[in-house]
């Protein structure tokens, strides 16, 4: 049932889980299993091997064929938005793995009590995963997350085709008037997504009116 399947150690802060795979493990199908496992967005997340280099996608696929690949470890950058929503006291959570890879089990369980600093966490990755999943969804998407990967930031033009596929996405499923909470979510997910587009000036990252 398992034959032919693979798995990567990865570490994120401190804790560590497996990817397992099977057939050819890509750059891009690394980092959205690695966003999924973690819980963390793709766009900025860095990649390193167990000597501290920086891995690209072009080593990435000679990385993956070595015998003793090691621990691969991500990181999201200093002062993202992302974590700093993560308080210093769970960086040390204890992370426990009920993963087997010789078994084929790939579950593995964080054992933390739930926290405010968490739940914002947890919602915070909910909605940069709303966003991002719409953008990649829509014609047009993928342009606006390869500029921004590339450059960090966004051409006037290009944050206006991401407002018209988000304000379009939003009426579609929440009609003409949504909710002025719904608007602050979009807008959350915009700035987590996006953290150096956001308003440098205010403390939430976006215009709330």
């Amino acid at each position: 049932m398992f034959a032919g399947m693979q798995a990567v150690r990865v570490k994120y802060r401190d804790c560590q889980k497996y990817i397992c795979y099977e057939g050819q493990l890509t750059f891009k199908s690394f980092l959205e299993c690695v966003s999924k496992k973690f819980e963390i967005p793709t766009l900025d997340l860095k990649v390193y091997d167990d000597l501290n280099t920086e891995v690209d996608e072009d080593a990435f696929a000679f990385l993956v064929m070595k015998p003793d690949l090691g621990v691969v470890e991500v990181r999201l950058p200093k002062g993202s938005d992302f974590e700093d929503s993560v308080s210093p006291s769970t960086n040390h959570s204890i992370c426990t793995s009920n993963s087997s890879f010789d078994e084929g089990v790939s579950d593995d369980t964080i054992i933390l009590q739930s926290t405010p600093a968490q739940r914002n966490r947890a919602d915070l990755t909910r909605l940069t995963q709303l966003i991002e999943n719409i953008l990649r969804k829509k014609p047009g998407g993928e342009r606006i997350l390869t500029e921004y990967g590339r450059t960090k930031s966004l051409t006037d033009s290009r944050r206006c085709d991401m407002v018209k596929i988000l304000v379009a996405h939003m009426a579609s499923e929440h009609g003409t008037s949504p909710s002025m909470r719904l608007k602050e979510d979009y807008a959350k997910g915009i700035t987590a997504l996006f953290p150096y587009l956001a308003d440098p000036q205010g403390t939430l990252g976006y215009v709330s009116t």
